[in-house]
């Protein structure tokens, strides 16, 4: 892309009506004369045609630019794809099962979908399965040719699209007398506490309708996207949402979604088909993920066109450093005479190209334009006026099919692209302005503090291990749209280190784990190096023998050919890293084991008992291949060993959301869970091998998941899970627990801990305080301002298991680890917005 200003068309100009009747009003991406930049990111800013952008020249910056610092052009790349995609994981994803009421077989599986992704040339798509992840965990979900976003449709009502999230957005239940979109509003900070994005589907039946206008749920703040272009829905209704929220002073990009479930229409509605359109810095998922964060997105109905662009040069000086999604304050509205809007449109010979402006539609458009050939480009004088808080944008229109199934078939011009806008405020960024407030931010001190992370980024995942008055903290963070691991340690006086990056140039290292003994320190955490096509991260572990002042370079722990993830750690005998993770390499995710220095190998732990099948090809739905997951450890004495997880080998259908019935029998479960069950496998000493799986949830009637384990110093083991309802939406989490004093053989029946019906715990950990006391936190919902905090309780070997007692108050506090007393979570109480700040960072607190 040229950065400079390109050669006016003289056959191209804005219709004179148009122009005449209102001037043009610009808003800049980065910081130009006389304005600041807010939220933009580091990112791109392509041309029409796609190509990545050039240096910006130069030339002097004007001298009233802040710090006398001249904008560029962001750089990037287009990337072509689409955010809402569905397979027989839905219950209801194929034709078949959707025009049955879901008891005939499924038509469309993971791979065919994906296929088909890749047969349309798509950069990258998602599966957005109907509140399940379990289509990330079928073997199918791989592909060498288009970057696979893990996500899926969340929620019951309203629904949204999740992107980047590391399992299911589990949707709760309101408590008695809260606002409606209360559980939508959590739903959106749980996704950002994983790095997560959150968009609004089809919101024309959720959030809007043109009789009604906006519902309560039109009141949450912080989505990152919101469908304009569904073809299953009305575009034009959705388009007036956006523009509604939009003059409220909601900042989002707008994104496309084919909705697909039916082969059978493939023709006219596949994935790609509308085609939404990411300016990433990077081609990998967390540069796309950002990309759609910063709202650099633009729309079209498909991967032929129209394709839109629009950018900015606000302070005059022939550099577009703004493009649509981006957000700038300026000082006063008075802007150069030489600023200026540039449109591009490729492919669009046909339709009619609009330019609107705040408020938008309802004023007509700014200005209109009639491409005659493949590419074009239109410039626009730039005068910011009438508003403190304004944005422009693009769309393109012709005359045909409807847009969408349920537009208007009698419009005269179907919507067939769009552009994010471009937005402008005057002296501080705009803040929504919500039909429902969100309840005052607790403001509670909690003797927590900051020990990793920025302002404005992420930084999540975090382990921590004490030694004496020592703490190990490791954490994975997110910098230059790459994700790496980060080591840092506190000091007997509270003194923290400078951060060592781990994972070195990688910019795909997740999930980290640490333990440590006297002067050892090991971290562990899963890595897919650089190469996201296919997915295939590894497991590394990373030595250090001097407290943590260095670090050996990372040690592959992983052999096989799939996807290595979601490692944990413990140490045998104070010196040997005991390292399990879950592996497909084999099909269905087992949990594999090994103890460095003394197993020649990992081994399977998981896999006896379990029954695989790759099903029958006239039912995409008849595969079985059961799932283990998330494993954690517990070391007795350094020497007895448990490793426990979540299994669904329980479940009539693994895998599946809802359930097939025989013949003649009505269906059941829709989109319900499957019975998650959490399964243990005992070690007793080095040299001895893994027993079978036994259950420790025993619970056919529920979904348990994600679990924790410990051991007391008398050898009692205790694992902690949390445990829904059958139930796809409206039911909350609680956490369950049970006891195996055998050394992890037999496992009680389970209690209770600190259940509260009116609150969402979920995520808990254990581990065991320097008195010998054992002790559980987690992140729940009960508190009175929404936000999640974290809780903790302790056990009584005799009485069982005490009350909640708060740990953190500020801000939602989220994914906490502990050991010996020692908390750390995520939080993102140093955010300064409710919209467009990613702040995430690595809170401390010690309990006793």
């Amino acid at each position: 892309m040229e950065t400079s200003r390109e050669p006016k068309d003289p056959n191209r100009r804005a219709e004179a009506a148009d122009l005449t009747r209102r001037k043009f009003v610009a808003v800049a991406g980065a910081a130009v004369a006389a304005v600041a930049a807010v939220g933009t990111g580091a990112g791109t800013a392509g041309a029409a045609t796609g190509s990545t952008a050039e240096p910006a020249d130069k030339a002097k910056p004007p001298a009233s630019s802040p710090g006398n610092h001249r904008a560029k052009a962001p750089k990037g790349k287009w990337l072509a794809g689409d955010t809402h995609v569905h397979d027989d994981h839905s219950s209801d994803g194929s034709g078949p099962r959707q025009t049955s009421h879901q008891t005939l077989p499924g038509n469309l599986p993971v791979g065919d979908q994906i296929a088909q992704g890749e047969k349309a040339g798509l950069d990258f798509m998602p599966l957005t399965d109907h509140r399940t992840y379990d289509q990330v965990w079928d073997p199918q979900w791989k592909s060498s040719k288009l970057l696979l976003l893990p996500g899926e449709e969340a929620n019951g009502s309203p629904h949204a699209i999740v992107l980047g999230n590391v399992d299911v957005i589990v949707d709760g239940s309101n408590p008695p007398g809260s606002a409606a979109f209360r559980h939508v509003q959590q739903s959106v900070w749980d996704a950002h506490a994983q790095g997560a994005v959150w968009s609004q589907a089809h919101p024309d039946d959720g959030e809007y309708t043109p009789a009604a206008g906006p519902n309560d749920n039109a009141s949450v703040q912080g989505a990152d996207l919101v469908e304009v272009l569904n073809v299953a829905s009305d575009p034009d209704a959705e388009v007036d949402y956006a523009e509604n929220r939009w003059n409220a002073g909601f900042r989002f990009g707008v994104a496309a979604a084919s909705d697909c479930h039916f082969r059978e229409l493939w023709d006219i509605d596949a994935p790609g088909m509308p085609t939404t359109h990411v300016f990433a810095a990077q081609r990998s998922v967390l540069g796309i993920l950002d990309g759609f964060r910063s709202g650099r997105t633009t729309v079209a109905q498909n991967t032929a066109g129209p394709f839109l662009t629009i950018e900015a040069d606000a302070d005059g000086d022939g550099v577009f450093e703004a493009i649509g999604g981006d957000e700038v304050v300026v000082t006063d509205r008075k802007l150069p005479k030489k600023a200026m809007l540039r449109v591009k449109v490729r492919d669009g010979k046909g339709t009619t190209v609009h330019v609107y402006g705040a408020p938008g539609r309802s004023a007509g458009p700014i200005a209109t334009f009639r491409p005659q050939r493949a590419n074009e480009a239109y410039e626009l004088p730039l005068v910011l006026k009438g508003t403190d808080h304004g944005w422009f944008r693009v769309e393109a229109r012709s005359p045909g099919s409807a847009a969408g199934s349920e537009a208007d078939p009698n419009l005269p011009d179907q919507l067939r692209g769009a552009t994010s806008p471009i937005f402008v405020s005057v002296g501080a960024p705009a803040a929504p302005r919500p039909e429902i407030a969100l309840p005052a931010a607790d403001t509670t001190g909690d003797r927590a503090g900051l020990v990793m992370g920025d302002q404005g980024t992420f930084t999540g995942f975090s382990d921590v291990a004490v030694v004496g008055d020592i703490t190990h903290i490791v954490a994975e963070m997110h910098e230059d749209h790459a994700s790496k691991v980060v080591y840092r340690r506190l000091d007997s006086k509270g003194r923290i280190t400078k951060s060592i990056t781990l994972s070195g140039r990688s910019a795909t290292a997740r999930f980290p784990r640490v333990v440590a003994a006297s002067a050892d320190v090991w971290v562990v955490w899963q890595d897919e190096q650089g190469k996201e096509q296919p997915h295939r991260p590894v497991i590394l572990l990373a030595h250090s023998t001097d407290g943590g002042s260095s670090f050996t370079s990372p040690q592959k722990i992983s052999k096989s050919k799939g996807r290595a993830i979601n490692p944990a750690l413990a140490l045998i005998d104070g010196k040997h890293p005991l390292v399990a993770w879950s592996d497909n390499g084999e099909g269905a995710f087992d949990v594999y084991a090994q103890i460095l220095g003394v197993d020649k190998a990992a081994v399977n732990i998981s896999a006896a008992g379990k029954a695989t099948s790759p099903g029958v090809p006239t039912d995409a739905r008849s595969p079985r291949y059961p799932a283990s997951l998330f494993p954690v450890i517990a070391v007795h004495d350094d020497k007895r060993a448990v490793v426990s997880w979540q299994d669904d080998r329980y479940d009539p259908d693994p895998l599946w959301t809802g359930h097939t019935p025989p013949a003649g029998q009505p269906a059941s479960g829709g989109t319900d869970p499957d019975n998650w069950q959490i399964l243990a496998s005992v070690r007793k000493a080095p040299g001895h091998s893994w027993s079978n799986p036994v259950q420790v949830s025993k619970v056919g009637d529920r979904s348990d998941r994600h679990p924790g384990l410990t051991v007391d110093e008398h050898g009692t083991f205790v694992a902690i899970w949390e445990s829904g309802a059958l139930q796809s939406s409206g039911s909350n989490l609680q956490l369950r627990s049970a006891r195996s004093t055998d050394g992890g053989s037999t496992w009680t029946a389970f209690e209770q801990v600190a259940l509260n019906a009116d609150a969402m715990s979920q995520r808990p950990r254990l581990g065991v305080d320097p008195d010998g006391t054992i002790r559980a936190v987690w992140y729940d919902s009960r508190s009175t301002d929404w936000r999640w905090k974290v809780f903790t309780a302790t056990l009584d070997s005799d009485k069982g298991w005490s009350g909640a007692s708060q740990v953190s108050h500020q801000g939602n506090n989220t994914w906490p680890a502990l050991h010996r007393g020692v908390v750390v979570f995520t939080s993102d109480r140093g955010a300064t917005r409710t919209q467009r700040d990613q702040t995430q960072q690595i809170f401390r607190v010690k309990l006793v």
